[in-house]
């Protein structure tokens, strides 16, 4: 179904999967043995023109639409590495897609040139320590100088967050302004006051640097604004279906990859004198595999149709977030149980597919939360 939804990218498609197969996948278990992914990663699919799918031509992009993009995300998200693949995605199709949209023009020629070839990383740094889930719990504040904001606060689980040259920080502007008194900032990673506190030891995602960010009387200039002042809340939950939407086609992927693995070790894998594919276990546990797998492409398909027609798709595509990325996580499950005491070894892929899906359920906002809003939009 992959090539059939993506009928007109089937040749991009075949291309992403022979950079993977040539340039990632040979070296990703030494990246995650080594806890972190080069640099260089970046920028070699910057020159092979990846990074740029949503960014403008007049910046160095290809301005490609959500259904290019949705492509790229299961083509790459084969690689079975979760953390190199969203650290990426969220550079090339999160971060510098949204300054793109709201970024002002010095901002943007400034730092997307050098974001499409890979040589500027960014971040987005929403999420705070206790907040979790809650945006409007934040307390990161920004204060404005004069013709300059100056952000004092902290940022937890910021993904690229320890190798980022610039990030988008959301900040409080106004207490007294509900949902209207948030604003987005760019923040250069080289100005006085910012700091990687620490970064932190995880489940899976062991090649990805995921990081808490301090930012003590750090100044930025009014250009650094991203659109207006107090367009924050609603620039982040805009952004939120696309990222979403892109988690979702990630674990999609790499659910498919679990079944395709699983059922290729099961016809090869002999026990009392045949293939194992062939015990009423094992076929139970391929048969419920492959149908949540058709469950979740048509979940997913569904929902990513809404949003490239530009429908309110908010439930749906926090739906098919919940449904697909919990799957997954239980398609990974079996594929380890198929795979008997290999599979809970290091030597084959089932355990890394595991650990990297289960967060899938928790980044972009938990299954709770998702479970929430689609409780919220039947409501209403």
């Amino acid at each position: 179904m992959l090539e059939s939804i993506y009928h007109e990218h089937e040749s991009f498609i075949e291309s992403v999967r022979r950079m993977v197969a040539s340039e990632l996948a040979p070296h990703v278990t030494q990246w995650e043995k080594g806890g972190r992914f080069p640099d260089e990663v970046f920028r070699k699919l910057g020159e092979l023109g990846y990074l740029g799918i949503l960014i403008s031509e007049e910046y160095g992009g290809i301005g490609g639409d959500y259904l290019l993009a949705a492509a790229w995300c299961e083509a790459f998200g084969e690689l079975p590495a979760v953390g190199l693949t969203t650290g990426v995605n969220m550079h090339s199709l999160v971060i510098s897609h949204a300054l793109d949209k709201y970024g002002t023009e010095s901002a943007k020629r400034e730092w997307l040139p050098r974001a499409v070839t890979g040589e500027a990383i960014g971040a987005y740094a929403f999420t705070e320590p206790g907040a979790g889930s809650d945006l409007a719990s934040l307390r990161t504040k920004a204060v404005k100088n004069g013709d300059n904001w100056t952000i004092n606060g902290s940022k937890t689980f910021i993904t690229n967050g320890a190798r980022a040259d610039f990030i988008l920080v959301l900040a409080r502007t106004d207490a007294s302004a509900g949902y209207k008194g948030f604003t987005t900032f760019l923040v250069d990673t080289k100005l006085p006051g910012f700091r990687v506190t620490r970064t932190l030891d995880k489940l899976g995602w062991h090649s990805s640097d995921t990081a808490e960010l301090s930012f003590e009387d750090v100044v930025v200039p009014e250009s650094c604004v991203l659109g207006k002042v107090g367009d924050g809340w609603i620039q982040a939950s805009n952004n939120l279906s696309w990222e979403r939407m892109m988690l979702t086609l990630t674990s999609l992927a790499g659910a498919r990859a679990c079944v395709r693995d699983a059922t290729r070790y099961a016809k090869e894998r002999m026990a009392f004198g045949k293939p194992i594919s062939e015990l009423a276990g094992v076929k139970e546990m391929l048969r419920e595999m492959t149908s949540r797998l058709l469950l979740s492409e048509a979940s997913t398909y569904r929902a990513l149709k809404m949003l490239l027609a530009k429908k309110e798709c908010r439930a749906i595509v926090a739906g098919a977030k919940r449904q697909v990325c919990e799957d997954a996580v239980w398609i990974a499950d079996r594929a380890i149980q198929i795979h008997g005491g290999y599979g809970y070894t290091t030597e084959f892929l089932p355990e890394r597919w595991w650990r990297d899906l289960r967060l899938m359920t928790i980044g972009g906002g938990t299954s709770e939360i998702m479970a929430n809003i689609i409780a919220k939009e039947l409501l209403e």
